[in-house]
């Protein structure tokens, strides 16, 4: 025995009745979200959004140097064991992870602003007063933990800050074009578009600083050696020339002076040796760091934007019109129960 299924069958014909019947309760519920859109229209804060592109270089470090390997081997400098063959740490599709780092927003909170009315103030006092609207409580700014440098320790108010800026500056990666955009939106079009570029320089300078980070430091590092191992070459060079310069006119030939001459002539081989291989790989050094400094252009630079993005009036109106209208409808189908004329 085949069990009976319940089907529910629409009167269409009541529907349009009862909507009919109800059409004052729809109107006025429809008007009232729809003047309740306008309003919040009119009076919701306008957010400016600020767009600016950069590209960096993404150079092989293997014959980078291009016409600079051919000088360098001219010269008797091995460029390949100077740029090596590796590979970046950190991927470029990475890059735009680092303008959602807590150090980049607590020193973008410092940077001086200049709003559209021309006035100065620090970063993190125009996002207090057009942001917040100085809705801040005092319990809130407090930090309750110690401050040490090996953390970082921040308000509870600091944190919700943080937490709304990652949705207001962002970056995002061309993966094919290796194009990076980088987006702000703030209450202010000349914030905006100041805080555009400060993200694109903070940006730029972090991926040049950890391309060239290691570079820099083997740099460095020759640098002072190459000072070290000159001055104990110039110090056996002048003992040298002094010890020929005393014992040249001598007639005498004593087997100490002999042996005097080679530990001075040795000492100053070794010393000359030393140094003149430093100095090659300080010079391979200083290639290597100009092979890793990438080229950074600025391919669109931040202009402030004349229209707001938000609050997109005409379509709030209209979604809010929509949804007025909708809710009309269920009001007049739930009153007096009239949705049980509707369903069968």
């Amino acid at each position: 025995m085949e069990e009976e299924k319940d089907i529910i069958s629409i009167d269409f014909n009541a529907f349009f009745k009862i909507i009919w019947k109800e059409k004052i309760w729809i109107v006025v519920i429809t008007l009232l979200f729809a003047i309740g859109g306008v309003y919040y229209a009119l009076t919701a804060r306008e957010e400016f959004v600020s767009i600016g592109k950069i590209l960096p270089e993404y150079q092989s470090k293997v014959g980078g140097l291009g016409q600079l390997s051919g000088l360098a081997s001219l010269a008797g400098i091995d460029v390949n064991s100077a740029g090596g063959g590796s590979s970046d740490a950190i991927r470029p599709d990475l890059y735009p992870d680092v303008l959602k780092s807590t150090p980049f927003f607590l020193e973008l909170l410092k940077i001086k602003v200049r709003t559209k009315d021309n006035k100065e103030m620090p970063f993190s006092q125009f996002y207090d007063t057009f942001v917040l609207d100085n809705d801040i409580k005092e319990k809130d700014t407090k930090i309750t933990f110690p401050t040490s440098n090996q953390y970082i320790a921040v308000s509870y108010q600091t944190e919700k800050n943080l937490k709304d800026l990652r949705e207001r500056i962002s970056a995002v990666i061309d993966k094919k074009s290796g194009l990076i955009t980088v987006t702000v939106k703030l209450p202010d079009p000349v914030v905006a578009t100041i805080i555009t570029d400060y993200s694109m320089n903070f940006l730029a300078n972090y991926i040049t600083n950890y391309r060239t980070e290691k570079a820099k430091r083997d740099l460095n590092f020759l640098a002072e050696r190459l000072d070290a191992a000159k001055g104990k070459y110039y110090t056996n060079q002048a003992k040298k020339a002094q010890y020929s310069d005393q014992y040249q006119l001598s007639m005498m030939k004593l087997q100490a002076a002999d042996l005097q001459r080679e530990r001075i002539e040795s000492e100053y081989k070794i010393s000359s040796t030393f140094y003149n291989s430093l100095l090659q790989k300080y010079e391979e050094a200083k290639l290597k760091l100009q092979q890793e400094t990438p080229v950074i252009k600025v391919l669109e630079p931040p202009v402030v934007p004349n229209k707001r993005s938000e609050p997109k009036r005409p379509i709030v109106i209209i979604l809010a019109t929509f949804l007025g209208s909708i809710f009309g409808i269920i009001f007049g189908l739930i009153r007096k129960k009239n949705y049980k004329l509707v369903i069968k």
